[in-house]
This record gives C-alpha cells, structure tokens and sequence, in this order.
C-alpha cells in the first residue's frame, strides 16, 4: 500500500515537473504574444526572446534532468533495494511528459493564441486610422529564420509599424508573407527594411531585387 502510494506521488511530480520543464522550453515564444492580448504597448520590443530559444530549451531540459536526479534519489532512499527499473520508468515519464507538453504547447497553443494576438494587430491597425480606401497591391515576402509562430507575429508587428502597409500576414511553417501596401506610399522594396530582429531574412518573393539580410 505504501509502495503504491509513493508510485502515485511520484507519477504526479513527474507530471509536474514535466509540464514546468515544457511551459519553460516555450516561455520565449508564448511570453511576447501576452503583452498584444493585454494590449500592452510596445510590445514589439518582446520578440527579441525568441533569439535565445535554444536558452529557454536549455533551461526545459535542465529542469528535467534535475526533476530525474531528485525523483530517483527519493525513490532510492524510501526503498531498502534501489529499483532501477523504476527508475528508468520515472525519468521515461518525466521526459515523455515534457517533449510531449513541449510539441502540444508549440503546435497547438502558440499557434492558436498567435492567431488571436495577428486578429488583434489588424484591428489595432485599423483602428489607429492608418487605413483609407485606396488600390492596394499585393506583396508576397519569402521569410526565412521564424521557429514559431510567435515570430510570425513579432515580423507582422513590424511590417505593420511601416507607412503605407495596409496590412501584414505572415506564416512561419510556410515562411512566406503576404503584405498588402498603398503604392503611393511605399515600394515594395522598402518593407524588407521593417524593424526585425537580426535573425531573420526578408526578400521578395520571386524577386531577385529588394533582397535585404538583416
């Protein structure tokens, strides 16, 4: 009954600290679409995160690797034998746990609020009167450096901040960019300058001019 109970406890804190390790992983693309959904201005200036994801990764595994060493040690002190095949079993789940949270969260959740926080830019946009009836014309960006959709967003934020943009739609598993601009205020050659982070690399699509490494 005992030995069930400390399996029980130790499946919760392997559960536990999994998800922890996971939400860490992914803090740096998650973390700058929160200050969008709250409206909190400036907010471009929080995508810089994303150039230290193998960090925040980093960090994600470390927490695994020490939720591992503290649940095998506790497992080895409660039991007369140490167990290693409970033991592999508990490290198994905490790391399944973890890279299995760790994908959920980066195809599913960030992709989903990053949806809500581009419907939120849009609006913004709009709303800040940088929009009159006029032909635009319709811009497609080959972008290369986005990991996830968070820098998707961060890339929309800034083509959005340019004069003349009408609007900004920006897919990271594709890598293009669709911008639809007034030609009486911008050339398409001048939206590969948008204010990014250095990681990235716009360059118009089936163009071989306007092409600018950032």
């Amino acid at each position: 009954m005992k030995e069930s109970r400390s399996s029980e406890s130790s499946s919760i804190s392997a559960a536990k600290f999994g998800i922890f390790g996971a939400f860490v992983a992914v803090l740096c693309c998650l973390g700058p679409l929160i200050p969008i959904l709250l409206g909190v201005s400036g907010a471009v200036a929080w995508f810089g995160l994303d150039q230290f994801k193998p960090l925040f990764i980093g960090l994600g595994l470390m927490i695994l690797v020490a939720a591992s060493w503290v649940a095998m040690r506790k497992q080895n002190r409660c039991c007369a034998t140490p167990n290693r095949k409970r033991s592999v079993q508990t490290v198994a789940m905490i790391f399944g746990i973890g890279i299995g949270f760790y994908l959920l969260l980066q195809y599913t959740l960030v992709p989903a609020i990053a949806s809500v926080a581009s419907s939120r830019l849009a609006t913004a946009h709009q709303s800040a009167g940088n929009i009159r009836p006029v032909a635009g014309k319709v811009v497609q960006l080959r972008i290369n450096g986005m990991t996830c959709a968070g820098c998707a967003i961060g890339i929309e934020h800034a083509l959005l901040d340019i004069q003349g943009v009408l609007s900004a739609k920006v897919n990271w598993l594709t890598g293009l960019g669709t911008v639809t601009i007034d030609p009486g205020k911008v050339h398409p050659e001048d939206i590969v300058n948008a204010k990014i982070q250095g990681q990235y690399t716009l360059r118009l699509e089936n163009s071989s001019a306007g092409k600018q490494d950032r």
